[in-house]
């Protein structure tokens, strides 16, 4: 009896998690962490190749969120 309540009591505990993908998080992280760098620097030409070495292409809707976030930080500045 115990134990029928042990294995319900872990099922409801591990229900509606999904696993983590630290490899994500990771490359994630340090996406943006070298976007952060280069919006400080203010090279729209290294902001660029950094994005295309991420992976994102012109047609992307990161891809114009991003430079969109980049111009507005310039205006600021």
């Amino acid at each position: 009896m115990a134990d029928d309540i042990e294995k319900v009591r872990r099922a409801e505990a591990r229900r509606g998690r999904r696993p983590v993908d630290a490899e994500a998080i990771d490359e994630r992280r340090r996406m943006l962490s070298a976007l952060l760098t280069i919006l400080d620097e203010g090279n729209i030409d290294k902001l660029i190749a950094t994005m295309r070495e991420f992976g994102l292409s012109p047609e992307s809707p990161e891809w114009t969120e991003t430079l969109r976030i980049w111009r507005e930080e310039r205006e600021r500045s």
